[in-house]
């Protein structure tokens, strides 16, 4: 149990991490290749992205780890807590602190998401669902991600990022149940694995997914993002699991007491962050800029403003 808590926690920070650099790196794309596969053309060539990518794949060994030595709902809520790590993190790269209510409210959504979890504590069910099952559920997925897109694409300040990255956490959420269902049927040998649909759809699931997931982190700042992506991955998979595999969510009255106070705090957590004066201030420097950082912007400002002095003061001579 104690390497679970170690391999949980290090999952989280590096994720942590991952997702900082991750957004940076997005945050100086060009807007025009939002929600297209250029926009991850582009973001391969930086060295600050592959290294947000990297930090994701030590995330991810941690975590399975922790998984190997410990419960599902010990680990998942230690790993959200990664965004305790997050936000503080990019609000320090842009020479900005974390005031009471942002701190508050990251501790809402951690808190939140933990308590539903440990409240709901679901059971093992099936390895594998029948097909009928996952038409309902890829048409679900579907339906949750193109919502997502369309209002991220008619919203804006805050909002545009909260919305990519429920779909984006919806993607995800699929891809964990997918790679749920690929793990026992390579267990079941290489032709099983091969001749299913499963993998090859986890394949075009986390291509779509990272395309809306960047598609988040250029679109505003970490906080108007990650806390959604957080909420809605794991959810998604316990719905699945409940759904599909036939996993059980506790029902007793001080469970679902547990589960219905850890989403309201979750919910009020992620409306206080997007409502935030200081993520207000910043999603405000990324319209302005374009997507840009503010730093950038300032710059060219300048610049621009001491070409025109020059040539004011050629056409004065």
């Amino acid at each position: 149990m104690v390497i679970a808590v170690i391999a949980a926690v290090a999952a989280g920070c590096m994720f942590a991490v991952g997702s900082v650099l991750q957004q940076s790196a997005a945050a100086e794309a060009p807007r025009d290749r939002s929600l297209s596969w250029r926009l991850l053309a582009d973001l391969v060539q930086r060295p600050k992205w592959l290294l947000g990518i990297s930090s994701d794949a030590v995330s991810f060994g941690f975590q399975a780890l922790a998984l190997a030595f410990g419960p599902l709902v010990l680990v998942q809520p230690l790993i959200v807590s990664g965004l305790l790590f997050a936000l503080p993190l990019a609000a320090q790269m842009r020479r900005r602190r974390l005031g009471p209510r942002e701190w508050t409210a990251s501790v809402l959504v951690a808190g939140g998401l933990a308590m539903f979890l440990v409240s709901a504590s679901p059971g093992e069910g099936r390895s594998g669902a029948p097909f009928s099952d996952w038409v309902v559920v890829l048409g679900v997925v579907a339906a949750i991600m193109v919502v997502g897109v369309l209002a991220g694409r008619t919203a804006s300040g805050p909002a545009q990022p909260s919305f990519y990255a429920l779909a984006a956490g919806a993607a995800f959420g699929l891809l964990a149940a997918l790679t749920k269902t690929s793990a026992g049927l390579l267990g079941q040998g290489a032709v099983a694995f091969f001749t299913a649909w499963q993998p090859y759809s986890m394949a075009v699931v986390a291509l779509l997914g990272a395309i809306v997931q960047q598609s988040a982190f250029q679109a505003g700042p970490l906080a108007t993002s990650l806390p959604v992506m957080d909420a809605a991955e794991p959810a998604t998979a316990t719905l699945i699991g409940v759904f599909a595999f036939h996993e059980n969510l506790a029902t007793s009255a001080l469970a679902v007491s547990g589960e219905v106070i850890g989403i309201c705090a979750l919910l009020a957590g992620i409306v206080a962050l997007d409502r935030s004066p200081l993520v207000l201030e910043v999603q405000q420097r990324y319209d302005e800029a374009g997507g840009q950082p503010a730093s950038r912007v300032r710059s060219s400002s300048a610049k621009s403003g001491k070409c025109e002095e020059i040539v004011s003061s050629g056409n004065s001579s």
